[in-house]
């Protein structure tokens, strides 16, 4: 697996990291691990579980119990966990895993406490659930619905990670992209399932400089259900022999390779991910594809697709990420020394130029290229269903790989495109420019010609 980053102890109380003791002795006993449990993550940080009770991208109870997805290779990571919270989990029923979820979000104290909150109904009300629910602060957050039996509200799955973008236009595309991505895995049965240090490894690898275009991801090429993905292919369940022969196979691959050849996982950059290598066709190509396979309508698509070319930019790093735009913006700026100090003055013309062109005002050709940031009005808004997992499985036939595979080889060639047009119209400047000090070497000849 990926190796873990080096373990920082974390007390208890403040949820922060620091030097904090072990799990015994002394502490205070009011409080949760009494206040001296050793936390290997804050509360901003990845999640630690799955929660699935799924095997191998089959539905069913095997890996309801802990020890299933740890010799799955899944939940490879220590958990610290409130142990009386598990015990009073699990004892109403709770299964195994999702307990251990919620029992580790107890390890916790709250950091928040309303003095007319305290003594509550838990039978009606939630607040003490969500008192801790709210300041875990992981990538994805698993939310219940509401207590209220008259609620609207469902189950529910926050995707937390992203960060927030300059503009309207960029906040929807990457939005956009992240509820496609969850209708194609319910549409398709994918299973992209990786051990959790690996998301750990993406995590670690995501903050490095310039990422997005350098770095490398661990990430599954063989999602679809009964491909031929190795250990992971999907299997009748019929027959335990078959299945027992699956978790021995997942253990020993798990047990044995790095985080870049676990199981079916590889090492992919950002543009592989999105748009395909090998066998995988990419995540944009399934994307198309599903609004291919449930008509979306034209007005839709074109507003969809230039979403999607627009992640593919960023991916391809034809477009800047705002990190790496605002880097360049702070290191052009006349008043930075190269110190690594920035001055109040340089933050103030970055919040400035942010504003505007985050407000419209101004465009930024190296963050937007030549995609059209208009304003996101609240009255052009309105409610599209979208078909999800309905009679999930055979979905994938070999109609429907060509057409993946023709979304695939769209994409390659708009990417392509997109490069050769900025390389001509670079070409064309120089070429211009190059005429322009032409005609001024020929004017100068004619004049000492006259001479």
């Amino acid at each position: 697996m990926c190796s873990p980053p080096c373990s920082t102890a974390s007390i208890k109380a403040g949820g922060g990291r620091g030097e904090g003791g072990g799990e015994g002795g002394g502490g205070h006993a009011a409080m949760a691990g009494h206040g001296t449990k050793r936390l290997h993550k804050s509360r901003y940080e990845t999640i630690s579980t799955y929660i699935c009770n799924t095997v191998i991208g089959q539905d069913g109870q095997d890996s309801s119990t802990r020890a299933a997805l740890k010799d799955l290779g899944r939940n490879d990571l220590e958990v610290p966990m409130d142990e009386e919270a598990y015990r009073t989990l699990t004892q109403a029923g709770v299964d195994e895993v999702l307990a251990q979820h919620i029992a580790h979000l107890f390890v916790r104290d709250p950091l928040v406490i309303y003095r007319e909150r305290v003594e509550l109904d838990d039978e009606r009300e939630t607040d003490h659930f969500e008192n801790i629910q709210s300041t875990n602060w992981q990538t994805v957050r698993w939310k219940p619905p509401p207590a209220k039996s008259d609620s609207h509200i469902g189950w529910r799955t926050e995707f937390r990670s992203m960060e927030v973008q300059l503009t309207d236009f960029e906040n929807a595309a990457f939005t956009v992209f992240v509820v496609l991505v969850s209708r194609v895995i319910l549409y398709f049965n994918l299973n992209f399932y990786m051990p959790i240090s690996c998301v750990d490894c993406n995590m670690r690898r995501a903050a490095e400089r310039d990422a997005v275009t350098q770095g490398k991801f661990c990430f599954r090429q063989s999602p679809i259900s009964g491909a031929s993905s190795g250990s992971h292919a999907r299997r009748p369940p019929s027959s335990p022999t078959k299945r027992e022969a699956d978790l021995a196979e997942a253990v020993r691959a798990a047990a044995s390779s790095c985080c870049g050849s676990t199981a079916g996982v590889e090492d992919l950059s950002l543009f592989e991910i999105m748009a395909g290598k090998g066998s995988f066709k990419g995540l944009v190509p399934l994307i198309l594809t599903y609004l291919d396979l449930i008509k979306t309508d034209t007005t839709t698509l074109a507003t969809i697709n230039k979403y999607l070319d627009f992640v593919v930019a960023r991916a391809s790093g034809e477009l800047l990420t705002p990190a790496q735009w605002m880097r360049r913006f702070v290191l052009s700026h006349p008043d930075y020394r190269h110190d690594s100090l920035v001055s109040e003055r340089i933050a103030a013309d970055l919040l400035a130029k942010c504003h505007r062109i985050g407000a419209g005002l101004e465009r930024c050709p190296d963050l937007h290229g030549d995609f059209v940031v208009p304003p996101v009005l609240a009255k052009d808004a309105y409610a599209v269903n979208m078909t999800s997992g309905e009679a999930p499985g055979a979905r994938i036939s070999s109609s429907t790989d060509g057409l993946m595979a023709m979304h695939q080889i769209r994409l390659q060639l708009q990417t392509r495109r997109r490069r050769l047009l900025a390389d001509a119209t670079e070409h064309r400047a120089r070429l211009e420019a190059a005429q322009e000090e032409l005609r001024n070497v020929e004017t100068q000849l004619a004049v000492l010609a006259a001479r």
